[in-house]
């Protein structure tokens, strides 16, 4: 693991760097910047973690959005944690995904 506290002060930051900001862990990025990201995509949009619940709670509308994207010709592309093992299920429950009544399938965007 990365230790940003270590990081931050050896990276340069800012509008005219290809670095703009670090974040600590991914629920520490303003949903905003997650919305602007995907959005302003036009090539790609590719989202790798053990569950990624948290754009599908995050984000209003992103099967929309998704869709749009893909109309325009954007590979959207998802890499996720094999969902029987282990570590899955404990991110799982670490987001306190199940307790909140939550049940999410996968389904292509043609769906």
């Amino acid at each position: 693991m990365i230790r940003p506290n270590l990081l931050q002060p050896n990276l340069k930051t800012g509008h005219d760097r290809e670095v703009l900001a670090v974040y600590p862990y991914r629920s520490a990025c303003p949903r905003s910047v997650w919305a602007q990201l995907i959005a302003e995509a036009r090539s790609e949009v590719f989202l790798a973690g053990y569950t990624n619940y948290f754009a599908w709670l995050e984000q209003p509308e992103l099967l929309q959005t998704l869709r749009r994207k893909v109309e325009s010709g954007c590979r959207i592309r998802f890499l996720l944690g094999d969902p029987d093992s282990d570590t899955t299920r404990e991110r799982e429950q670490i987001e306190g995904l199940w307790s909140r009544g939550r049940d999410i399938r996968t389904a292509p965007l043609d769906a």
